[in-house]
């Protein structure tokens, strides 16, 4: 404690300071040091959220190099012609996402697959290395939709399907099959698209009853009520889209009932 002063009102105040201090000293610096903490554990998460980013945007990126190689499915692509609405500009799917999907999906011989969607075919490929009785890839995009079918040629000897199909139609006129059980979208338009293409499905259930999976990367909560909204629809499995981040943007399974 420094020396008093020699007024005798001003040392009566430092003394009532100094003794307030001590009474309050012990919680306040606990309070800090709780506040400190609660700082420290804050730039911690940050940190190691940034870092589990980085490595999964390396992971992803050595991923679809390597899965990638002798197509040309990787670089994104702005399609003006087909903003005027609520398109979107071509983003191919990460690799491992489908596979994660159709783990919880399930599939057999009897299943059509069908993406809207298909940009340059990666999604469409993976499907048919599987033993799907078809898969379709749906384009608005003729551009695009050479490039898919380039794709499909180049890989057919890898393919366990052998009804590979790629569709050149805007999806708002695209007549959803009747035998469709499997749809794919990876954020590939905007509400208005989405609300025809839901309507579609539903008819064709309608149509011929059965049970039919949607599996959506990256929903909004829009997109989610969107879906949920058809009263044909119920979600079933969330996952991540993420190799190594666990609250990253989601994989969304639905299924009809």
């Amino acid at each position: 404690m420094e020396a008093l002063p020699d007024d005798p009102e001003a040392r009566r105040k430092d003394l009532e300071r100094w003794a307030q201090g001590q009474r309050l000293g012990p919680r306040t610096r606990r309070a800090r040091l709780r506040a400190a903490l609660v700082v420290w554990r804050r730039r911690r998460a940050s940190r190691l959220e940034l870092a589990a980013q980085s490595a999964d945007r390396l992971l992803e990126q050595f991923a679809n190099r390597l899965w990638d190689r002798g197509l040309d499915t990787s670089v994104t692509v702005h399609l003006h012609e087909y903003l005027l609405d609520d398109r979107v500009h071509y983003l191919a799917s990460a690799w491992h996402v489908l596979p994660r999907a159709l783990r919880h999906v399930g599939i057999s011989n009897t299943d059509t697959f069908v993406e809207f969607g298909c940009g340059k075919g990666r999604v469409v490929h993976q499907a048919a290395r599987r033993p799907f009785r078809r898969v379709i890839g749906v384009e608005v995009s003729p551009e695009l939709a050479e490039v898919a079918r380039t794709v499909l040629a180049a890989r057919a000897d890898r393919h366990r399907c052998r009804n590979v199909e790629i569709v050149v139609s805007d999806v708002k006129q695209y007549p959803v099959p009747d035998d469709f059980t499997i749809g794919y979208f990876f954020r590939p338009f905007g509400d208005d698209t989405l609300a025809m293409v839901l309507r579609g499905i539903v008819e064709s259930i309608d149509r011929n009853p059965r049970r039919v999976r949607l599996i959506y990367v990256w929903p909004t909560d829009r997109t989610r009520s969107m879906i949920l909204g058809t009263d044909r629809f119920r979600l079933v499995k969330q996952l991540s889209s993420s190799l190594t981040n666990p609250r990253s943007g989601r994989i969304v399974i639905f299924e009809s009932h």
